[in-house]
């Protein structure tokens, strides 16, 4: 509020515009003592000059109450502005400088706290293998639909780490060795402890996988034979048909037919004269220990084959000169087989953990056609911050599965995107007919072929072929596909700095 003395002061500026100013004037305004008021003037002087007077004083009142009246609207609309320019910079100068303050964070630079977790995984990740089990192996033999159950989960700690790295300033990039190691989880497995009999169809004798793709049969089997192995890790799952011998068997048939009987003379001395396709072994030794394959035969077709084992041995435990060991994942566990080189992030945040090279190649060899040859995704370790739900996400591996944008989601009260894994449609998608593994013959949704890179057919779906086609599902009994135990999904917080702030209220300036 102000003081009388001020008012007056105002008062007497105000009357001092009334007329116009000449040069020099301002001081002398200054000096003069405050008006006195109108009601002392007329008791000295005249009326007429009273009323003068009087008209002075009412249009010097009206002068000080208009610009006392506008000086709070000027006052307001000036912090209108204020306001407007200051939501303006904090809806568009602080994002911009917090998504490059999280950027300069986010890029593995040599040293820094996120370089450090990227190269070696601060916790262990909780990884979950189920397997199939088949209860009829004598009526599968006989022509009987395979029936399998489950059992699992088998827990394992996954430790993840890289190592052999070497910068490069100029593309900015890092190359480097991945490392995988499990350890068997006793008391998180438990009631299971890895000794259980699992009956599976043999690693080496298989004629048809379990999606029901047809390949040609060979005289050392009855007829069909399935293997399922499901894996799960942090909520991942996939299925896999994995042979040993097989590819072999097939290129023998489709070159040198007329050498059949001797792979199947081979088979028999090398398995001790299997009475079944199917075999039984412990849990542990299927996973990660190893089933013993024996190659000290001395007939030529077993020399023949152990020859050949010998020659691509690559995937199996080398026990001695003559003695392998085959598992699903004991040659992955500790090894530094492969090679990637990454984008670091420093120059452009978007490019972070993209993979350019693999083994020393920018480009596959793998597949019929250009663009299933391509190298994109990332490491699947790191991905790029401030996605919207337009981008899909991709991680780079053999079977190039894809994560595709679901629906937004909410995970402890912090908003995210949620995506979903796919494995495509190469029989209908035109873009991945070059995944077919031949021109005339493609898998149905939700299946890939992995032989090109593993070596021996491998044929990969989602747990309990979830999504894949109907036809594949009705092919095995026990089979129970279901969104909420076998899809795989990720969930990433987008780091969009989309805040959701209350408006400041502003002011209507009409009331000030």
């Amino acid at each position: 509020m102000l003081s009388a003395p001020v008012l007056q002061d105002v008062e007497g500026l105000c009357a001092a515009r009334l007329a116009p100013m000449q040069p020099g004037e301002w001081k002398t305004i200054q000096e003069k003592p405050p008006p006195v008021h109108s009601t002392e003037i007329r008791t000295s002087i005249s009326p007429s000059s009273a009323v003068g007077l009087n008209t002075t004083s009412a249009l010097a009142n009206y002068a000080t109450e208009a610009d006392m009246v506008n000086l709070p609207k000027v006052l307001g609309a000036s912090g209108g502005v204020v306001v407007a320019l200051g939501a303006i910079m904090g809806f568009y100068g602080f994002p911009t400088l917090i998504k490059s303050q999280i950027s300069s964070i986010l890029a593995l630079k040599p040293g820094s706290d996120i370089r450090k977790m990227w190269e070696r995984f601060p916790e262990p990740i909780e990884f979950q293998i189920y397997l199939f089990n088949y209860t009829n192996p004598l009526e599968i033999q006989k022509g009987a639909k395979p029936v399998v159950e489950e059992i699992g989960p088998f827990f394992y700690d996954e430790y993840k780490s890289k190592h052999e790295l070497k910068d490069r300033e100029k593309d900015d990039t890092v190359l480097f060795k991945p490392k995988m190691m499990w350890h068997f989880n006793k008391e998180r497995s438990l009631p299971l402890t890895g000794d259980e009999l699992v009956t599976i169809p043999h690693v080496a004798i298989l004629s048809e996988d379990s999606c029901g793709t047809n390949v040609p049969s060979s005289p050392y089997i009855s007829s069909t034979s399935y293997l399922s192995l499901s894996e799960d890790s942090c909520g991942t799952n996939v299925s896999v048909l994995a042979p040993l011998l097989q590819a072999m068997v097939l290129t023998v048939e489709k070159e040198k037919p007329g050498m059949l009987s001797l792979v199947n003379k081979a088979i028999k001395a090398l398995y001790r004269n299997p009475e079944s396709v199917f075999m039984t072994a412990p849990a542990r030794d299927l996973l990660f220990d190893g089933v013993v394959i024996n190659c000290t035969l001395t007939d030529f077709a077993g020399k023949a084959i152990c020859t050949q084992l010998k020659a691509n041995a690559k995937d199996m435990e080398r026990v001695s000169e003559d003695i392998f060991k085959f598992s699903f994942f004991g040659m992955q566990n500790g090894s530094l087989s492969s090679q990637f080189r990454v984008k670091r992030g420093i120059k452009n945040i978007a490019d972070i953990g993209r993979v350019v090279e693999f083994n020393g190649q920018k480009k596959l060899s793998s597949w019929s056609g250009e663009k299933c040859n391509e190298i994109s995704g990332t490491d699947g370790t790191i991905f790029p911050p401030f996605l919207t739900s337009e981008d899909n996400i991709l991680a780079f591996s053999p079977e190039t599965i894809a994560a595709v944008f679901e629906r937004p989601t909410t995970y402890k009260g912090i908003k995210g995107y949620r995506y979903t894994a796919t494995l495509g449609d190469m029989s209908s998608n035109p873009n991945e007919k070059c995944f077919c593994p031949t021109e005339d013959t493609c898998l149905k949704k939700g299946s890939f072929e992995l032989s090109r890179c593993a070596g021996a057919p491998l044929v990969v779906t989602l747990p309990h072929m979830y999504e894949t086609d109907e036809e594949y599902l009705r092919s095995v009994i026990g089979q129970h596909p279901e969104q909420r135990k076998h899809e795989i999904f990720m969930e990433f917080e987008p780091v969009t700095l989309d805040f959701e702030t209350p408006k400041p209220e502003t002011p209507d300036l009409s009331d000030i």
